[in-house]
């Protein structure tokens, strides 16, 4: 047993210098099949099972939450599977020796012992420490949104981003809230949609760190037209800032210059000139802006 406690820490040790991963299999499993309460003719029988201690260092801390571990009593007498779904620093070690020492009774099946699954729930709060047994559980219990990081924003405000998304740190983690959140975000125009992509890991507590990583786009710092008589530009630019507000100081949309061609196009068109070929340059100053340049070039038709 005491080797076994001494792997367990060991385990330990190693997942909470990794971030923890959760859920985390502790250690090995059970020999044959595993079966719910509902469905043993006696379930599994926890003797002298007592509460939680608390390390002195927990104590002085005042550590406060719920560990919920799911774990298996195996039909040969020892505890297995142990899967943290959620933890508590200074805490989770001490759950998990707690189970690796429990005595029980195994389960049984047509008086055969069998292996069981439980559910435990230690939690610590101000009144002390209280433990529930769950028979019936889901097998992922829903975790909590610990941490929402934003990643690749250098000019944009992340208040400004945090504004937009209804996902907050200590709700239960929501897929489709954290994609429409993501949708909210793009529909801002300060990122690219191609590029930008929402990313869940494991958080340090056993809950989900939600990461937006985010793809600015550059402001514009100047439009530029080639092969064009200043007249034109002038009348080009005045067109592109109505329609599209494609100018100097606004963000950059790459789809958008594709309209933008066509509207260049429909203007040469307007004044007789014939058809034009427009080839879209981008030049980077810097990491927050860009030039946009418009190649225009006529278009001969026939021989």
């Amino acid at each position: 047993m005491n080797r076994l406690l001494a792997v367990a820490g060991f385990l330990f040790c190693i997942a909470s210098a990794n971030a923890a991963q959760a859920p985390a299999v502790v250690n090995g499993t059970c020999a044959g099949p595993i079966f719910r309460a509902a469905k043993v003719t006696r379930p599994a029988r926890l003797i002298n099972f007592g509460k939680l201690r608390l390390s002195t260092e927990a104590a002085q801390q005042n550590v406060r939450g719920t560990v919920v571990i799911n774990a298996v009593l195996c039909r040969d007498g020892s505890v297995r599977e142990i899967k943290v779904f959620r933890g508590l620093p200074l805490v989770t070690e001490s759950a998990i020796n707690q189970l690796l020492n429990a005595r029980f009774i195994p389960a049984e099946l047509n008086f055969h012992s069998v292996s069981q699954a439980l559910q435990f729930q230690f939690t610590i709060d101000d009144s002390g420490v209280s433990t529930v047994i769950k028979t019936e559980f889901d097998a992922a219990p829903q975790r909590l949104v610990e941490e929402i990081d934003f990643l690749g924003m250098r000019r944009t405000p992340r208040e400004k981003v945090f504004a937009r998304i209804k996902t907050r740190p200590g709700d239960p983690y929501n897929p489709d809230q954290v994609n429409a959140d993501l949708q909210s975000v793009l529909r801002g125009g300060d990122f690219d949609k191609m590029g930008t992509r929402v990313m869940m890991e494991d958080a340090p507590r056993g809950g989900v760190r939600v990461i937006f990583d985010l793809v600015e786009l550059p402001l514009i710092r100047e439009v530029k037209f080639l092969n064009v008589s200043l007249e034109d530009q002038v009348a080009i630019g005045e067109g592109l800032r109505k329609y599209l507000d494609l100018r100097p100081g606004a963000v950059l949309d790459p789809p958008g210059l594709l309209v933008a061609n066509r509207i260049i196009e429909g203007f040469f068109k307007s004044k007789g000139a014939g058809n034009v070929k427009i080839e879209n340059l981008i030049e980077r100053p810097s990491e927050t802006e860009a030039i946009v340049i418009f190649k225009i070039t006529p278009v001969k038709v026939g021989p």
